[in-house]
């Protein structure tokens, strides 16, 4: 995640969704600070695994195991319970690199107690719950259980598990289908600012003293598609996997936005489960497979006419219309805008759907299957709206309301950490 979003000082918000404080836990009730003392079976059921295994190693362990392996192993690796002080290792990371994004001021009320943070044993979690220590103590012990048992969930995830291998495969039909079809890329620097109507970017490709900046890399293409030769600038292109670690991140140097990777979660390995679980959470999800834009990709044109064309050259890659799902034109139909997350700010204009690609089978004489990815396609105009600080539609501020309003509420409670200890812009 971006630093510098808690240093925002404009938001630019038109929220009409409530007070962000009043939280529904239906899709996560272990997050719900009251969980264990609400008479519910799901409670009872902790409490009852607890006594199990409160005194018995055997039965701790095969708690563990019964979590990371199946009744049946099969032909699959068998994981060693040891390896779920992992996923509680994660958690707290998670939690701590979310109080880093916080203002400085909010830090030090909902930093984790450096008991929970120390503890990375399930039993020892387990008795804090049923223990009569502090509400806060017993809250984060609960929230560190959870938020693993979601990691968990996300590692095995089948739609997880595929999302690098449809990745490459959507790449490659892109490769065979269209980007062999370039003929020159050329590097084009755009300026731009906000005009005095406090919406419309206006652009110009030399820019000028106290304009942003941004640099494109173009790609010009040329591909013939039922007899008619379509040319066509793509300014950018980009694919991305939601649980990569190093995302595109968008910064402001030396007056220019540039696209930068940054490491967004302090993770080990190949990948982080952090932005997955930071949605699921945020939109009330229990199961990461709802999650329709794992994979994403994100292409910007110069103008409408060319977002139809380049619509044009994918359905000739990928095939016909009804392969387009949730699509969402706020370029043509401001109405539209109601589909979008609802913290996204006003004059945001896009052309978004979950477009249907069809995988071979991986079995012999298997039927194909079909994945989803998440395509946002821009018109320059548009884009730029998304990069400028002071745009409604900025990108940077979406985030933010995203973070303060929609996920902070729900992992840091004012019934434990207090009334006032955030005020939200």
């Amino acid at each position: 995640m971006n630093q510098h979003w808690v240093d925002a000082g404009k938001l630019g918000t038109d929220l009409n969704s409530g007070d962000p404080w009043d939280v529904d836990y239906s899709a996560h009730p272990l997050l719900d600070p009251r969980f264990v003392q609400r008479p519910t079976r799901i409670g009872r059921f902790f409490r009852q695994m607890y006594e199990r295994i409160a005194n018995d190693d055997q039965a701790y362990l095969a708690e563990i195991d019964r979590m990371l392996n199946p009744s049946s192993p099969g032909d699959g690796a068998t994981r060693d319970p040891i390896e779920f002080v992992r996923y509680l290792t994660e958690a707290e990371t998670y939690v701590r690199d979310l109080v880093t994004l916080l203002p400085r001021a909010s830090q030090d009320h909902v930093r984790p107690d450096a008991k929970i943070s120390a503890c990375n044993d399930l039993r020892t979690l387990m008795s804090f719950l049923f223990s009569p220590e502090n509400p806060r103590i017993r809250y984060e012990a609960q929230r560190k259980l959870y938020l693993s048992k979601l990691l968990l969930d996300i590692d095995y995830s089948r739609h997880v598990q595929l999302s690098p291998k449809h990745k490459s495969y959507f790449e490659r039909q892109l490769r065979e289908g269209l980007w062999e079809h370039a003929l020159d890329t050329n590097a084009i620097e755009v300026g731009f600012h906000i005009d005095n109507d406090g919406e419309t970017i206006r652009y110009n490709l030399q820019p000028k003293p106290g304009q942003e900046r941004w640099e494109f890399k173009s790609i010009f293409l040329e591909k013939t598609v039922a007899g008619r030769k379509i040319p066509l600038d793509v300014l950018y292109y980009n694919c991305r996997y939601k649980r990569t670690v190093v995302p595109i991140s968008y910064e402001l140097v030396d007056g220019s936005h540039r696209v930068i990777e940054r490491k967004r979660w302090d993770a080990t390995g190949d990948h982080s489960s952090g932005s997955v679980l930071s949605k699921m959470i945020r939109k009330g999800l229990h199961d990461p497979d709802e999650i329709s834009d794992m994979l994403g990709a994100m292409f910007i044109v110069h103008d409408e006419d060319g977002i139809n064309e380049l619509l044009t050259l994918l359905d000739s890659v990928f095939g016909n219309p009804v392969s387009w799902q949730d699509v969402t034109d706020t370029l043509m139909d401001e109405a539209d805008s109601r589909n979008l997350d609802r913290h996204s700010g006003r004059g945001y204009k896009v052309y978004k759907g979950n477009l249907g690609i069809l995988h071979p089978s991986a079995t012999p004489g298997g039927l194909p299957y079909r994945f989803h990815v998440e395509v946002q396609i821009y018109a320059l105009e548009g884009f730029l709206r998304t990069v400028h600080g002071a745009h409604t539609a900025s990108h940077l501020a979406l985030k933010l309301r995203q973070f303060l309003h929609g996920l902070a509420p729900i992992v840091f409670p004012r019934s434990i950490y207090g009334e006032d200890w955030l005020r939200l812009p």
